[in-house]
């Protein structure tokens, strides 16, 4: 008998086997038998064709099912075949030498032994199941053995091994495969879909979404996508929008940051002689890039360094005996108009002028309270030397230039007057001792012009020319041109008023800013012309000169037209040729123009921005402004695009005047009015 099976859960009866598989299981069975009986040694006549005949009926299995070769060339349908160890059950082989009948284990071949014959009444070795119940599609019962037909993706005699389709080539998945008991599945990465092969994946177009990225832009990725912004802006994923950037946060500036939606600027301290580097996050000397023949003659005496018309020299003259005034000197100047010297006593008293008028040399005088003027001779504000003289004789004085007489004027009294016993004459230089308001005809005194050789009553004065010596600021450029020299350190301002009031009554008043700007500069940086408004520390106006575009970040030279800190126009200009440029603005209402050499800028703004900005404009006009010509005051950096003072040559016309740095409201004694050093030969 066959051993008792083991205790489990009883498997339901398999359906019956197909006939062809039901013959040959029992076929294989009485093999089995017969194979005991002759012997391991004897064949089984006709064996090979019989296991050909029930490998060929195997062709009936169905599917998953395998058909094994056994022991003796016998076909044993198994899962595999494996010796029968004693005591086990059907479908367990044990070691050779061994045979089974009737499911019970008996000697083999031994001498005097008896083998029984097969019995008719086995038990079914299917009850209970000994196959896994998951991994089983049926159990056969093979009269004192069984065989357990596996399902698809199971294993091993009891069905109880899972097949892991995956080890080999991925189970043919694309990227994922994933095993399970007795089956796979493919599966994708995130991002991925699988195809309707059930093996391959697709890329999953998440922008198709309209809502995936939300306000930002959108671009599909393998597998995943990704949300983009402007430069300047970062994502935010919680919002779905992008939001600017505060690189100021970060520190990028050396001095002033100024965050801007998508960007940001830096700003260096212009009045301090600073300007942005080629990083445009550090600051840099602003260093002149053309140069100027700065030389000065410690021979030579300026007489336009005292902006107030206050005199540069002031002599007291002392004799025992009546003289008479001999004064002659070299001058030179491109100034028409201004005060050359002044001798005599106090205002009240007996003193004569020596101006210049519209080009021409100018007398006035008074004696005894009486005055007069007289104005003659050739135009000499050319720039070139000439000798002057004026000479006190019996009841006239004789004016000369370079020793042709020019005016002869009678007098009736002399100019040193009796005090205390000595007779005394006060002479200046360059200005008056009173107020011009108290001359016989009014006069601007300051004179930007250049005295040498002079020779103050036939004797020789060395206490003027050691105090020149001494200080660079009372000496003249050995050479000069005309034009103004702006020498980087400091501005002038004027109280102009660009508001129109019409004739006709009811009539709205219109605005109109037109300035043309001569210039050669020394350095690529420097306020040319600006507007300022004292109450609001405001700048609502300026033009200038910058080496950088401010939003594309680019190192460039460039003029730039700005209302407060919004640049309106930019054109490119070659500052540093040595050449003279001509910058032309035009500003009025709806229309706001850059030019540079005849070439117009190119518009920084919307056609609305520029209206906006406009409005801006005429609002301030309409307040009290100053307009400032080579810088800016102590303003804020951000004020304005640039605040560094302009360095080089330039005149100013402003809606069709010419600005006259002698009759500005205030004017930084290191500008010269009227005179400017010319670029050096090596470099023009």
């Amino acid at each position: 008998m066959a051993p008792s099976p083991s205790p489990g859960p009883a498997a339901p009866r398999a359906a019956p086997l197909p006939l062809p598989l039901r013959l040959l299981l029992l076929l294989l069975a009485s093999e089995c038998a017969l194979g005991e009986s002759r012997g391991p040694e004897t064949p089984s006549p006709g064996g090979g064709r019989r296991l050909r005949a029930r490998l060929d009926a195997s062709s009936s299995l169905p599917p998953g099912s395998r058909v094994v070769a056994g022991a003796r060339g016998h076909a044993v349908p198994a899962a595999q075949a494996a010796p029968r160890l004693p005591g086990l059950r059907g479908g367990q082989a044990g070691p050779p030498g061994e045979g089974v009948r009737g499911g019970a284990v008996q000697p083999r071949g031994g001498a005097g032994g008896v083998r029984e014959r097969p019995r008719d009444d086995l038990p079914d070795q299917c009850t209970p199941n000994p196959c896994d119940k998951k991994g089983t599609q049926a159990c056969q019962d093979l009269m004192g053995n069984f065989f357990c037909l596996c399902k698809a993706g199971w294993g091993g005699r009891l069905c109880d091994r899972d097949v892991n389709e995956c080890s080999q080539e991925n189970g043919g998945c694309l990227q994922i495969c994933h095993n399970k008991p007795g089956s796979f599945h493919c599966a994708c990465h995130s991002g991925f879909q699988l195809s309707s092969d059930g093996r391959t994946c697709q890329d999953i177009d998440e922008c198709a979404d309209s809502e995936a990225c939300g306000e930002a832009r959108c671009k599909n990725l393998p597998g995943s996508y990704s949300c983009l912004c402007d430069k300047g802006f970062a994502y935010s994923s919680q919002e779905k929008a992008c939001r600017d950037v505060d690189e100021c946060l970060q520190g990028r500036c050396e001095q002033v940051c100024v965050n801007s939606p998508g960007s940001y600027t830096c700003h260096c301290d212009g009045r301090g002689g600073l300007k942005l580097s080629q990083d445009m996050d550090t600051c840099e000397d602003i260093l002149p890039c053309v140069p100027f023949s700065m030389a000065k003659s410690v021979k030579s005496l300026y007489l336009g360094r005292m902006f107030s018309g206050t005199p540069v020299i002031r002599l007291r003259f002392k004799r025992l005996q009546p003289t008479r005034l001999v004064a002659e000197f070299d001058f030179r100047t491109f100034d028409p108009e201004g005060i050359l010297l002044f001798a005599g006593g106090h205002q009240d008293s007996t003193w004569i002028v020596l101006a210049l008028r519209a080009g021409r040399l100018e007398l006035q005088l008074r004696y005894n309270g009486v005055g007069r003027v007289t104005s003659s001779g050739p135009v000499i504000n050319h720039g070139m030397w000439q000798t002057i003289s004026v000479e006190e004789l019996a009841r006239n004085l004789v004016i000369k230039v370079n020793r042709d007489a020019v005016m002869k004027i009678a007098v009736a009294g002399d100019l040193f007057q009796p005090e205390r016993g000595l007779y005394h004459l006060n002479l200046t230089v360059g200005g008056i001792p009173f107020h011009e308001k108290d001359l016989v005809q009014p006069i601007n005194p300051r004179l930007d012009g250049c005295m040498r050789s002079w020779n103050w009553l036939n004797g020789e004065d060395t206490t003027i020319q050691e105090t020149v010596k001494a200080n660079t600021k009372m000496q003249c450029f050995s050479v000069t041109e005309r034009g103004s020299f702006y020498p980087g350190s400091g501005f002038a301002f004027y109280s102009l008023d660009y508001m129109r009031t019409p004739l006709d009554i009811g009539t709205e008043s219109t605005w109109e800013i037109e300035v043309v700007a001569h210039i050669r500069p020394a350095a690529d940086t420097g306020v040319l012309f600006a507007l300022w408004v004292p109450d609001l520390r405001a700048v609502p106006l300026s033009v200038a000169l910058v080496d950088y575009h401010s939003t594309k970040k680019l190192k460039k030279q460039l003029v730039v037209l700005a209302v407060e800190h919004v640049a309106l126009a930019l054109m490119e200009i070659k500052v540093c040729d040595g050449q003279e440029h001509m910058v032309t603005i035009s500003l009025r209402e709806g229309e706001a123009t850059l030019e540079v050499d005849g070439t117009r800028g190119q518009s920084e703004v919307s056609a609305a921005q520029l209206q906006e900005r406009l409005a801006v404009l005429e609002k301030h006009l309409r307040s009290p402004v100053l307009t400032f010509a080579g810088g800016l005051p102590d303003v804020p950096v951000t004020s304005a695009p640039v605040t560094a003072f302009y360095r080089g040559c330039m005149t100013l016309e402003v809606n069709r005047r010419l600005l006259d740095l002698d009759e500005a409201a205030y004017k930084h004694s290191d500008i010269t009015a009227h005179s400017c050093p010319p670029v050096e030969p090596a470099a023009a």
